[in-house]
């Protein structure tokens, strides 16, 4: 009586809330006017390359940026990227409280997503300018407040938009095929980034003259005087930046107005939304499948940030590789491919075994990775398609199980607490990222790294070997005891479903004599004690 009583309770807080959900009880008219078409799903999926775009264009040129375009010292661009991801990752849960407690009538998540967008591309363009001070340290602070200033801003936008995925559609099917769609377009994000970028800096640049450390006899004052680049080529780099910068911001102008009038934020209650910090976190931390799914995902990811922090370092001075962006690119595009294919193998094995195999497919790329001499490009080209399928596997299944996580503890204790689940989950992954490359650099200081220098140790070669094979095959390895007990199978999350259905049922009475003249409906409805079943 108790077990029932409570669950009783629960429902009653519940039922109001999903009473607009279309389900498989509901007539045919309703569900064709409910479901989530295919153009919805498209609009969604493009809203998510902002974050993605920018960010891939950070990771890989922001520190040569700041070194050797606005000259900063290095100890300056060290700290202005680390805390730069400590500022992005603090300001999650702060942005997670104030979209809970925002309630308009244009909903509470897409006025967050409107005026962060055409902030974050301004901040975005003024952080790839250089400002021409007299003094390093108004350099320093430029780049940290408009560095810090975009990420903030950009959280207003996407830590918004992850949250869309609750308020787009209630059926764990479509929410799940809009997330496909959503890490579709954020790994073509990755690539027109780099496209972007790169070919607009190369486009500026390709008829300047820039010596590189490979020209000269090797004495370190050749290789000094024809490293200098002139003012012109410094200027046209500078416009390289900025061009590139430009054409991002307004693509992600274009994926926020495409988003904001392509979607249907529903304006469904799920629970209470007077919420503090203080009253949902504790809820929150000691839910066990969330934090299951935090470990999970925190190692896999600090897996392959430890691999595409150090590829390009491993690829130029472990294996001889310069031409390591054209590797980039098949890394990239192989992801995008694998996509499909992932989902497709989602909806069959559920999320949980699919997580579990879609890791394992790395093992062979770490293999190859620990024993590849160098001369063998064609080899890297090869193994990129592993390299791709990862990012593929982690970008797609871990954040399709955050919904079934919700809805557990919506379930469980009656509120989603949406915003805030997507709030600290962001927070732990860049929490993570940060960490992995301040400990990959920071490493690498310590065995002889020195930027600039044509050749480096062997230690170096060495322990960039280590970086992106040991270690990663070290966390993997704590992943998959996290994934272990990770509690959410597919039978608990088809039965989670069947429960919510029953729910959003209990007051629709169309839907109540549909369950009433079906009899398989009827037997599945007093399997579980709800409210609906104790009236048929």
């Amino acid at each position: 009586m108790d077990s029932e009583s409570e669950t009783l309770e629960i429902s009653d807080q519940v039922d109001e809330t999903h009473a607009t959900e279309s389900t498989p009880l509901q007539s045919r008219k309703l569900q064709r006017q409910r479901v989530l078409r295919t153009r919805n799903k498209f609009a969604y999926g493009f809203g998510g390359m902002p974050y993605q775009l920018t960010n891939t264009v950070i990771g890989f040129y922001l520190a040569i940026f700041l070194l050797e375009t606005a000259n900063l010292q290095p100890i300056y661009a060290s700290v202005i990227i680390f805390f730069g991801r400590f500022w992005d990752a603090l300001t999650d849960p702060i942005v997670g409280i104030l979209v809970t407690k925002t309630d308009t009538r244009f909903g509470k998540l897409k006025p967050w997503m409107a005026i962060g967008a055409p902030m974050a591309s301004a901040a975005y363009l003024l952080l790839w300018t250089v400002p021409h001070f007299s003094s390093d340290i108004a350099g320093f602070f430029w780049y940290l407040l408009f560095y810090c200033g975009f990420q903030t801003i950009l959280t207003c936008y996407h830590l918004p938009y992850t949250a869309l995925t609750m308020s787009i559609s209630e059926k764990q099917n479509e929410r799940d095929a809009a997330t496909a769609y959503r890490m579709s377009f954020e790994v073509v994000g990755n690539l027109l980034g780099n496209i972007l970028m790169g070919q607009s800096i190369l486009a500026f640049t390709r008829n300047t003259e820039r010596k590189d450390c490979r020209i000269g006899n090797g004495t370190e004052s050749n290789i000094t005087s024809e490293s200098n680049i002139t003012s012109d080529a410094a200027r046209q780099e500078e416009l390289g930046y900025q061009v590139g910068a430009a054409m991002i911001g307004g693509v992600v102008l274009i994926s926020a107005i495409t988003v904001l009038f392509g979607t249907t934020e529903l304006k469904i209650n799920q629970g209470n939304r007077d919420v503090s910090l203080r009253e949902a976190l504790p809820k929150i931390m000691s839910f066990k499948p969330y934090l299951m799914l935090i470990g999970t995902f925190l190692f896999f990811i600090t897996a392959v940030q430890s691999i595409q922090g150090n590829f390009a370092l491993y690829c130029k001075y472990t294996l001889l590789i310069d031409d390591y962006q054209n590797i980039i690119i098949v890394v990239l595009t192989s992801a995008f491919l694998f996509l499909p294919i992932w989902y497709a193998v989602l909806k069959r094995l559920g999320k949980k075994m699919t997580m579990a195999i879609g890791a394992s497919t790395t093992f062979p790329l770490l293999i190859i990775y620990a024993f590849l001499p160098p001369g063998y490009d064609w080899v890297m080209y090869a193994s990129s398609i592993f390299a791709g399928n990862a990012i593929a596997v982690m970008q797609l299944i871990p954040w399709s199980m955050v919904p079934d996580v919700i809805d557990h503890f919506l379930i469980k204790h009656g509120q989603s607490y949406e915003a805030i689940f997507y709030s600290f989950f962001v927070m732990f992954v860049k929490f993570a990222t940060g960490i992995t490359l301040g400990i990959s650099t920071m490493v690498l200081g310590l065995v002889g790294y020195e930027n600039g220098n044509c050749e480096q140790p062997e230690a170096v070669s060495f322990t960039l070997r280590i970086l992106v094979t040991a270690f990663p095959l070290f966390c993997i390895s704590i992943g998959y005891v996290f994934l272990y007990f990770y509690p959410i199978n597919e039978e608990v999350r088809q039965k989670n479903k069947t429960i919510l259905e029953i729910w959003r049922d209990d007051r629709d009475e169309v839907r109540r004599n549909t369950v009433k003249l079906s009899k398989e409906q009827r037997i599945r409805t007093r399997s579980f004690r709800t409210p609906s079943t104790t009236l048929l």
